[in-house]
């Protein structure tokens, strides 16, 4: 009993970091720009998504007065193609633009090859985009380098894998540092000058395009995140472990200090919740706190996208669901990517 009194600064602290966290937040909803030119949006794509048509209208109604939707295919047999002609988007089949990377970054490079836009904005199929997200994210390229921002999960239907997938998707804030520090490949915006020899020759080679864009960019100027811009992720996950351990060992390979930072907090998490089921007293009940207000913080997040409950109380379980996989995360040599294995 005595330990669990001695520890009770601990959740006291954490609830202060994160109102400071929530306030730092609501601020980056300002963030605003003057920018304007004809806009290229890149979005490589393989096999049906779901909700892909629902995904592609949102992308063509867009409230920006001037750009074109590229889709990069691997195949033009691929069963997405009907839906996308459908549609006045450009269907363009992957060319060789590299051989070290992945099947994304050759996707990318071949539709900046075909690009007509002085601003290059790149997106995922498995996305859908508010109206005002392409204004959001190309204005405020007056002050930055680069912008993006995360998308918020919207899960294709209720099951377990999805409850687990929307709670650890959240976590993709939290590697934002309350600010630009890590571009989102599914949503981040450039002028079409940053694109150099330099920029494709580091594509080139890398599997992560978000990882190699974030490094150049932080090394030229300043990311933003626009937070007003926040699209919307829509899943059905099959395969919840290959993609969890994929997604934690991208970030271990941009910032060990950060993964093993978040998974100091989780570990924090999981005492609180413990001390908290030990001594359920009155007192004990400030261990509670934190992981309430972790919850609340979600809840702000999401709210302008209309979904914000369901992946806000899933982000605790989550939260010990990454501790669990950590070990085998370390361990891990390689990843499994839309079919594809490519070692790190």
């Amino acid at each position: 009993m005595l330990i669990g009194y001695f520890l009770l600064p601990l959740p006291i602290l954490a609830d202060l970091l994160l109102l400071y966290q929530i306030s730092k937040e609501v601020k980056l909803r300002g963030i605003k720009g003057n920018f304007q030119a004809f806009a290229s949006v890149i979005i490589p794509i393989r096999g049906l998504d779901v909700g892909l048509e629902e995904n592609v209208i949102s992308l063509l109604s867009q409230d920006y007065p001037n750009y074109e939707v590229i889709y990069v295919v691997d195949d033009y047999n691929d069963p997405c193609v009907p839906i996308l002609s459908k549609y006045n988007v450009k269907i363009i089949k992957t060319e060789d633009t590299c051989v070290r990377c992945s099947g994304k970054i050759r996707a990318q490079l071949t539709g900046l090859k075909y690009a007509s836009g002085d601003v290059i904005v790149f997106g995922d199929s498995d996305t859908w985009y508010p109206k005002y997200w392409l204004k959001e994210m190309v204005e405020p390229l007056s002050y930055f380098i680069a912008t993006t921002v995360f998308s918020w999960p919207k899960p294709y239907k209720f099951s377990f894998s999805n409850f687990i997938r929307s709670g650890f998707w959240t976590f993709g804030f939290e590697s934002q540092a309350v600010g630009g520090t890590f571009l989102w490949g599914g949503s981040m915006a450039f002028k079409r000058d940053f694109f150099d020899s330099y920029v494709i020759q580091e594509l080139s080679k890398n599997w992560c395009d978000d990882c190699t864009l974030t490094r150049i960019a932080k090394e030229r100027g300043k990311i933003g995140f626009v937070m007003n811009a926040m699209p919307l992720n829509v899943f059905d996950e099959k395969d919840l472990i290959n993609w969890s351990k994929r997604q934690m060992i991208t970030v271990y390979m941009y910032s060990r200090k950060g993964f093993y930072a978040f998974i100091l907090v989780s570990f924090f998490f999981l005492l609180f919740l413990v001390l908290f089921l030990l001594f359920f007293s009155h007192v004990s009940s400030i261990f509670l706190s934190p992981l309430l207000l972790w919850i609340i913080k979600n809840i702000i997040r999401g709210h302008k996208v209309g979904y914000s409950l369901l992946p806000a109380i899933a982000s605790i379980p989550s939260m010990f669901y990454t501790l669990f996989l950590t070990p085998f995360v370390l361990k891990q040599k390689y990843i499994i990517w839309r079919g594809n294995k490519y070692n790190i």
